[in-house]
């Protein structure tokens, strides 16, 4: 495997109705990833090699096309660096602040 990468996705869909049910599905595509995630406020973070996180951020995003949702903007953030990087070194110093 390759060093990990962090992959931030974030879905906007375009809907007259519940906005969260279909972000919640999006989310469950990135829970049943296998990959280790974290869901934050504005985007669900992934880790893990940069082809699978990528191919899950495109099912995340086609997974909002349910309901009658006419369309879905996401927004996708890559972090990368030599020998690897993970969520925990980027967030760790912040747990339990505030």
């Amino acid at each position: 495997m390759s060093d990990p990468v962090n992959v931030d996705i974030q879905v906007l869909p375009s809907t007259g109705g519940d906005v969260y049910s279909v972000v919640d599905r999006a989310i469950g595509v990135i829970q049943s990833s296998g990959l280790k995630y974290e869901v934050g406020a504005l985007g669900t973070t992934v880790e893990g090699d940069l082809e699978t996180c990528l191919d899950v951020a495109k099912r995340a995003h086609r997974a909002c096309f349910v309901d009658g949702v006419a369309g879905v903007v996401t927004i996708i953030k890559i972090g990368e660096a030599v020998g690897g990087s993970t969520i925990e070194e980027k967030v760790s110093k912040f747990r339990g602040a505030g």
